[in-house]
């Protein structure tokens, strides 16, 4: 089964096939808008796409580059604004203590397949022992621009020691990039981002969008940076 999610707003919460005990697609969700325009307007205005272009061209590790913002202070910037803005929608855990958040820029004609091959998050990307492993309790994306390709695809595949089960995926949900649209999935699913496939070429844009990970404990990376440092990091100023 392959499923497009429309940009309408869906406030229902998780929902669990008892009989798999595993997330179903069922819970994946989308809003529009992700963010009141306000805040989506300022988020833009602090972090334009000349900037991300900018960054880009200066070969930026925007994906070796991750925030931690923990949920037991208040937001100090837009980035946590925004972050504590989505809270009730994403629906996490009470247990969740915090949130790893990144920007992913993806060129959209750098490949007509994956942009972004399907992968787990994780708490540790070194780590092989799927004993240790943790995933997130909520992955969300909140979608900064609109381009013609580059969905957000998640399947209801979860982590096994014999790798993605079930091997191919039985359910899909493809999720179209589109201005502060904010999409939200089990963590432990599958998920990738897809290309153009057989869709003619159009001009090339970057993609970009915000993702925010909902955090029981605090994942492992060393390049995971304080939230509060991102202005910084991304070169934005004062």
């Amino acid at each position: 089964m392959i499923r497009t999610e429309n940009t309408t707003v869906n406030t229902s919460t998780l929902t669990i096939d008892a009989s798999h005990s595993k997330p179903t697609l069922d819970a994946v969700k989308t809003f529009k808008p992700g963010v009141p325009g306000r805040e989506f307007s300022t988020l833009t205005r602090v972090f334009p796409q000349s900037h991300f272009e900018r960054l880009w061209n200066e070969n930026f590790h925007f994906y070796h580059t991750t925030f931690w913002y923990s949920l037991h202070r208040p937001p100090e910037n837009i980035f946590e604004a925004v972050i504590s803005n989505v809270k009730r929608l994403a629906d996490p855990s009470p247990d969740v203590t915090g949130v790893e958040w990144w920007f992913s820029v993806l060129l959209t004609n750098s490949t007509p397949q994956w942009l972004l091959p399907c992968h787990f998050d994780r708490n540790d990307l070194e780590e092989k022992d799927l004993n240790k492993l943790r995933y997130p309790n909520r992955s969300s994306v909140l979608f900064l621009n609109t381009v013609p390709y580059g969905e957000l695809v998640v399947t209801d595949q979860v982590q096994t020691e014999k790798g993605a089960r079930p091997k191919q995926p039985k359910d899909m949900v493809f999720i179209h990039p589109s201005r502060n649209l904010y999409a939200v999935f089990p963590g432990e699913l599958y998920h990738g981002v897809i290309g153009r496939m057989w869709r003619p070429v159009k001009h090339t844009q970057l993609r970009v969008t915000m993702a925010i990970n909902w955090w029981v404990e605090q994942p492992k990376a060393t390049y995971l940076h304080d939230s509060r440092d991102c202005r910084r990091v991304y070169k934005l100023g004062a």
